[in-house]
């Protein structure tokens, strides 16, 4: 009895300071210098700022579809969470900044996570892809150019929760500036022999 006692107590501290490690890790303060959005608002910033659309044959999946626009809103939050985590300090976020601002003074880029139950369909970043993709907005068409993201997966998922191991992250960039397009009704289009689809922003 007293052994299965002194184990049980064993257990529970095990336990506690497990979980107080863990709440450390889940706490990481906000550098200094950094805009400090908490991971709440980010979470329902990439909410808001997603669409999901999902192509059936009768019960057979041909395509999911998933996306964040990368506007200002939602690089500033990116970077503030990244600066989190990665615990960068001012300067190092400061260069991260201004290497997006630089970038998004010429393109418009969302982030796309995709799926396809097909192997060979999935290959938006391919030169000879079986995919063309556009963005309407402001009564233009723009073509878009698909790269794929080489992060680890456990880095996709904290940025954007929704990827999952199944689906292929790509970012795609279009040849116009952010500022000129960004909280303006606008349309993704996928099209190719395969399938069609649009997500509306």
């Amino acid at each position: 009895m007293k052994n299965f006692l002194h184990l049980s107590l064993i257990y529970i501290l095990l336990t506690s300071l497990m979980l107080t490690s863990l709440g450390c890790v889940t706490r990481l303060a906000t550098p200094a210098g950094v805009p400090d959005i908490p991971v709440g608002k980010y979470d329902n910033l990439i909410e808001e700022k997603s669409r999901k659309i999902q192509i059936y044959d009768g019960l057979y999946n041909k395509l999911t579809v998933e996306s964040t626009w990368l506007d200002s809103a939602v690089t500033e939050a990116s970077l503030s969470h990244n600066a989190r985590l990665q615990q960068w300090n001012e300067q190092k976020y400061k260069e991260e900044k201004v290497k997006v601002i630089s970038k998004h003074a010429e393109s418009t880029e969302f982030f796309v996570s995709f799926y396809s139950p097909e192997r060979k369909h999935n290959d938006l970043s391919n030169n000879k892809t079986l995919w063309k993709i556009f963005l309407d907005v402001n009564g233009q068409r723009y073509e878009g150019k698909a790269t794929k993201v080489k992060l680890l997966f456990s880095e996709i998922q904290v940025l954007y929760p929704y990827h999952n191991r199944w689906s292929t992250p790509y970012v795609v960039s279009f040849p116009v500036a952010t500022t000129l397009v960004e909280n303006k009704p606008a349309t993704l289009t996928f099209t190719g022999a395969v399938s069609s689809t649009q997500l509306q922003f």
